[in-house]
């Protein structure tokens, strides 16, 4: 009977280890070299790297697509809701609604902002050029005749002002 050879564990893990010693010192000398161009120290160690790093790329990228996505959500919205603000505030216009300087001081802002927004990304937009337009006009016209609306303050004190006026007309009496 032939007898079968078994490998002691111990001594396979030993054998094992002196390779594995023997390869890393020699790919670390010839990584190390300047005129020997091929590094086997840190191919091998960027392989390993793609692959414990596989899953978590993967999702990284998932989660970077999503993200623009989300970003051209909220972009959109916003620049939305820039142009539905200021062709609002048009229209409150052209409905001859009177409004405070500080109204439009805001519009004028959206408008510079949404201006900006379509110059960037070389958009165009005739509706909101067109209320643009409108707004400024009015916004002037105001300005000439200091005729905007006043705030709820001002407008408290006009209203006395002008009871107070009335009473002296009236001799004291309230009317």
């Amino acid at each position: 009977m032939e007898a079968v050879q078994t490998f002691d564990p111990a001594a396979v893990w030993e054998a094992v280890k002196t390779v594995l010693s023997v390869l890393a010192a020699c790919g670390i000398v010839i990584d190390l070299t300047p005129g020997i161009k091929f590094q086997p120290v840190r191919w091998v160690l960027k392989r390993l790297g793609n692959l414990i790093n596989a899953g978590v790329n993967e999702q990284y990228e998932k989660i970077q697509k999503r993200l623009d996505e989300l970003q051209m959500e909220v972009t959109e919205f916003k620049v939305d809701s820039w142009r539905t603000e200021i062709l609002d505030f048009s229209d409150s216009c052209m409905n001859h609604r009177r409004h405070t300087k500080e109204q439009f001081d805001h519009v004028i802002d959206t408008l510079n902002k949404y201006e900006k927004y379509i110059t960037e990304n070389k958009l165009t937009n005739g509706q909101v050029d067109v209320a643009h337009e409108y707004i400024l006009e009015i916004y002037k016209q105001c300005i000439r005749e200091n005729d905007f609306a006043l705030d709820e303050e001002e407008e408290k004190a006009r209203k006395a002002a002008a009871r107070e006026a009335r009473n002296t007309r009236n001799g004291g009496k309230e009317s």
